[in-house]
């Protein structure tokens, strides 16, 4: 009688709109101060009053369609038996019960129209299509004889989580008595080990969805023991091969916890009544708008509510990104699309090119972002920065509009040069200074090829670091660390390790040489110099006949590859010295035989001659 009465106030909310007096006074998807909570749609008869499709194997596909009799409401005092026809003793018959939509079914019942045990043995299945009758599946099998009519062992309980999405097959006898008939009852999930943890089981939740039932007997009780039932009605079902008084498929609509009711719509669709923002027939995709999360099913721990995209107020309209969602730590992934009031970005919070934000204004409001004002001569195009406003200037000219010169400049009467430069007594000395300076410079501090002859020419070739400077009267000195010395004259003092270098107050100026602190410097200087050693004859000096090239890795093996050149010259000199005093010769006069012999070869080859000779001096 309770399964009665619940399954006509489920009906009653499902189908007519009428509000049983168990219902709660506010909605079951919220809690009272309104945070999102999961929720469950009515529990109902999804098979009450939906015509049924009997078919027999022998008989052709729609025997016996549109009965009702086995899903109206059940009376136990007024039975209505559907009873098939005689003379169909062998093969199959079928009954599809066809649900409209999606249901997460409970169980599944059948009762017969007899009081009493069948005697024949009982072979039975229960399918389900998820896809209205495109396929099916089996989820039960009943038989006396499991292993011959299924090759199933007989158990009611899934052995592995494997096992719980794959059809069992028990005897279901004795089956429960009760007034009216014997009832054969299908529970979805009794002996599933997951059943426990349903709603964090996507599996479990896939196994009890279906939008059909079909229920196939394979083969028929005859004779039934006898029951309390009048002689008329003994009479007449004796020799049916089957009678059944009720068909009940208990369920709630596939809501996905998103839903506490379920109605029927304009076309007579069962949809549930979607709360938490989401939508679709089984609440399983997010509301317009909001795409910030990805769909997730309600659990009664997480309702997991569909979240807004966060637009500022200027779009209604975004999509869901699965990369920004990750790269926000699974925490946001809406963007925006289609931003309206000249702003731009993920969440509509920049603004378009030519345009910057009023800052006069909050972030949400229309006017938030406002047209550049850039001067149309002194700014590069109309485009400025979208927080302050700066345009893009052109020379000398200055201004968060460029509509002013800078300093130093006037107004000129080009429009591609509004803005030229003042040419006053100071910047005309500078101009005469620099002038000065690239005369006084020697042509080679522009550009320095590094060989044997740029080697060969001068007297040290050091690789030094820069430390430190301060002035000396006309001189700087600088602190140095001299790492490699690959050349020195025979008279130098220079050695690895801490030194300072001199370098004369005009030569430093000009930038010949050009140090700074910190760098680290090739080094090729003469010794006989424009000031020698300078201040103190002890000191090395670097001026402006100095080479000071910045560092560069590649040079160290052409380097050493010239100072292992130069040290076998160097073996020479013992024995051209031994040749000049026995021969009487001047080095000049050694020098020109040497050109003579070599008087067809290339000019560098000269230079070579003549580093070999002047190591003699």
């Amino acid at each position: 009688a309770n399964k009665v009465q619940l399954k006509g106030c489920g009906e009653l909310i499902s189908f007519f709109g009428f509000e049983c007096n168990w219902t709660s006074p506010h909605d079951p998807c919220y809690h009272l101060d309104g945070r999102p909570r999961h929720c469950l749609s009515e529990f109902i008869n999804a098979a009450y009053g939906v015509p049924v499709n009997a078919s027999h194997s022998q008989q052709g596909p729609d025997y016996d369609s549109n009965i009702i009799t086995l899903t109206d409401l059940h009376n136990p005092h007024n039975l209505t038996c559907w009873m098939a026809h005689r003379g169909t003793d062998t093969g199959e018959w079928v009954l599809t019960v066809p649900l409209g939509r999606r249901f997460e079914i409970t169980y599944i019942s059948l009762q017969f129209c007899h009081q009493g045990e069948p005697s024949d043995p009982i072979s039975i299945s229960i399918l389900k299509s998820m896809d209205f009758g495109r396929t099916w599946r089996p989820m039960q099998h009943y038989s006396s004889d499991c292993l011959g009519n299924f090759g199933l062992p007989s158990q009611t309980v899934a052995q592995t989580r494997h096992q719980e999405t794959e059809p069992l097959c028990s005897d279901p006898r004795p089956l429960q008595k009760q007034r009216g008939g014997m009832v054969l009852a299908f529970s979805t999930l009794d002996g599933r080990p997951s059943s426990p943890d349903f709603d964090h089981s996507p599996t479990l939740q896939d196994w009890v969805t279906a939008t059909d039932i079909r229920v196939v007997f394979h083969q028929l009780s005859k004779v039934a023991k006898a029951g309390n039932l009048d002689k008329k009605q003994e009479a007449r079902w004796r020799d049916a091969p089957l009678a059944l008084s009720d068909l009940q498929v208990g369920g709630r609509c596939k809501c996905n916890g998103h839903a506490s009711r379920c109605r029927r719509d304009d076309t007579g669709r069962a949809v549930c009544v979607c709360e938490h923002h989401t939508a679709g027939p089984d609440c399983d995709v997010c509301e317009d708008f909001y795409f910030d999360r990805p769909w997730h099913r309600a659990t009664p721990t997480h309702p997991n509510p569909c979240v807004a995209c966060e637009c500022n107020g200027h779009s209604n309209k975004c999509r869901f990104s699965m990369e920004v969602f990750q790269q926000s730590g699974r925490h946001s992934g809406g963007v925006c699309q289609k931003c309206r009031h000249h702003t731009a970005g993920r969440h509509c919070q920049y603004c378009q090119n030519g345009y910057t934000r009023n800052h006069s204004k909050p972030l949400n409001h229309r006017k938030a972002c406002q047209p550049c004002q850039c001067h149309p001569l002194g700014a590069v195009g109309r485009w400025c920065n979208q927080t302050s406003g700066q345009c893009l200037c052109r020379e000398g000219v200055m201004g968060l509009r460029c509509n002013r010169c800078a300093p130093g400049y006037k107004q000129g009467k080009s429009p591609l040069r509004p803005c030229i430069r003042k040419f006053t007594a100071t910047i005309y000395a500078k101009e005469e200074s620099r002038k000065r300076c690239v005369s006084y410079c020697q042509p080679s501090q522009v550009k320095v090829r590094m060989n044997l002859e740029t080697y060969c020419l001068k007297d040290y070739v050091l690789k030094v670091q820069v430390r430190g400077m301060e002035r000396s009267g006309p001189w700087w000195q600088f602190s140095i660390s001299v790492q490699t010395v690959f050349r020195t004259g025979s008279t130098s003092r220079v050695r690895r390790g801490p030194q300072s270098l001199w370098v004369p107050d005009r030569d430093l100026g000009c930038g010949c040489p050009a140090l700074h602190v910190g760098r680290t410097y090739l080094l090729i200087g003469a010794e006989e110099g424009e000031r020698g050693w300078g201040p103190e004859e002890s000191r090395l000096v670097a001026d402006r006949s100095t080479l000071a090239l910045q560092w560069r890795e590649h040079w160290s093996p052409k380097l050493r590859g010239f100072r292992g050149a130069t040290i076998k010259k160097e073996k020479k000199v013992l024995f051209l010295h031994f040749f000049l005093k026995v021969s009487g010769k001047t080095e000049v006069t050694l020098y020109r035989e040497t050109l003579n012999t070599h008087e067809h070869t290339h000019t560098h080859t000269h230079t070579l001659l003549l580093c070999d000779v002047q190591m003699l001096i």
